[in-house]
């Protein structure tokens, strides 16, 4: 791979979405497959048709085939065709338009996912996510590990007796332990004077008030009566009732 500059990169393993080139290859290759298994033909010839059509048709993101890329030149086929002189493709104009069509793939995939970046931290209790054997398994691993390393959104999590695992962000999620996380208590002290003025069944109701019979105490205190308030049953809002549209040109007597 050296000699023949290929750079390595190895991927998160149970995620192929990592390596989305080659399995979105690999299934138009097995569909070919099928069609020739389905048809009773020879699959080997059958995948050579298919590889020389691929290769000698324009690509969606480049604009021309890939072997016109690797040999500078278009293939020879049966379709008719018009022999010109033989133009050498820019190599940079080509690498300008393969980048925009990926940067626009990406960006309707996120918008589309709803992608976020991670807030994963390096030292964090973590969930991974597993293998569901049956349906009332639970997604993840009820046990918690520790985040080791993160690089990118490949991260590296440490079980609790040592053994190292490698998984992508989208299947690892923080660890919130139920004994440590701080429960709100909803009182009359820590709700703001803002609240209920603008709420109409606590506007007459003072700060310090915390229950209902406070607040009777409190006004009957004031020499004030008061009277009981009746309930008022609640009704969804009634729906504009309007004719269709195909009778506008039509005068409906009442």
């Amino acid at each position: 791979m050296s000699d023949n500059g290929i750079h390595h990169r190895r991927v998160t393993p149970l995620h192929p979405a990592a390596n989305g080139e080659v399995e979105r290859q690999n299934r138009s290759i097995m569909k070919r497959v099928r069609i020739a298994h389905a048809e009773s033909c020879d699959w080997k010839k059958d995948i050579r048709g298919f590889l020389f059509a691929y290769r000698s048709t324009p690509h969606s993101a480049t604009g021309v085939s890939p072997a016109e890329l690797m040999f500078g030149r278009k293939l020879r086929n049966k379709l008719p065709q018009i022999e010109l002189d033989h133009e050498k493709t820019v190599d940079e104009g080509v690498r300008d338009t393969d980048w925009c069509a990926k940067v626009k793939n990406k960006l309707y995939i996120d918008d589309k996912r709803g992608a976020r970046e991670s807030d994963l931290i390096e030292g964090d209790q973590v969930l991974v996510k597993q293998t569901r054997k049956d349906k009332p398994s639970a997604p993840f691993n009820p046990t918690p590990f520790k985040l080791q390393r993160k690089i990118g959104n490949q991260c590296t999590v440490v079980s609790p007796e040592g053994v190292e695992y490698k998984r992508n962000s989208t299947h690892v999620k923080k660890y919130l332990n139920p004994e440590t996380v701080d429960k709100p208590v909803m009182n009359s002290d820590n709700v703001s004077p803002e609240i209920h003025a603008n709420n109409p069944m606590t506007s007459g109701i003072e700060p310090g008030a915390t229950s209902t019979d406070d607040v009777m105490s409190s006004k009957s205190s004031e020499g004030e009566d008061h009277e009981t308030v009746p309930d008022i049953p609640r009704s969804r809002p009634s729906r504009a009732r309007t004719l269709p549209k195909r009778f506008d040109d039509y005068h409906m007597d009442s």
